[in-house]
């Protein structure tokens, strides 16, 4: 069977997510880590809207590649948020350079929410739908600027002090809002695939 592009994209997507852990988790130790941590979550960007871009240029959308996709998203989005919630994860010098944990938990949350919840209306109605809304996609965007500003800061704060902390604070606000708007979506939409799968 010939593996498309776009799932191979994917597929080399999940392998690079304990690549990007283990370069986290040295992120402390040597900013050489950090910046190839920082380069590697940019890059894993890019491949996410790329083979989602080839896969409908080619006409290769696949049921698998439907499955792999998000896998692949949150796979990365949970890992990293987990560990950019420990202190002193970035720098032994700024050791309050952490994601907070009411940003970190409504993340993780709401991923975990789509994947349990995809799941059981699979299992309930046999639909599986993983096409993201509006408000999804907005905020899949807004989650890898997170990261990349995180992975950033420790360098930012050390030339804007000041500029970086409401920096920081902005995008966590708004990575917030965004989750909780595209949350309450998909809980829409799950609701109208199982009242339509019951009739």
């Amino acid at each position: 069977m010939c593996v498309s592009w776009p799932n191979r994209i994917t597929v080399l997507r999940l392998l690079l997510v304990p690549v990007f852990i283990l370069l986290v988790l040295s992120a402390a130790d040597s900013a050489a880590y950090r910046y190839a941590a920082l380069g590697l979550a940019v890059a894993l960007g890019v491949c996410d809207a790329a083979d989602g871009i080839l896969a409908r240029r080619t006409g290769a959308v696949t049921r698998i590649g439907s499955i792999l996709d998000p896998l692949a998203d949150k796979a990365l989005m949970i890992s990293a948020v987990v560990l950019l919630s420990r202190e002193g994860i970035l720098s032994a010098d700024h050791p309050a350079l952490h994601l907070p944990y009411w940003v970190s938990v409504t993340i993780v949350s709401r991923d975990l929410f789509i994947l349990v919840g995809t799941g059981i209306i699979f299992l309930l109605v046999g639909v599986f739908q993983a096409l993201p809304s509006a408000s999804g996609k907005a905020a899949t965007v807004v989650q890898f600027i997170l990261i990349a500003a995180m992975l950033a800061s420790p360098d930012l704060v050390r030339w804007f002090p000041s500029a970086t902390w409401y920096g920081l604070y902005g995008i966590w606000g708004v990575t917030v809002l965004l989750g909780v708007i595209s949350w309450l979506g998909y809980l829409r939409t799950g609701s109208k695939l199982l009242s339509a799968g019951g009739h």
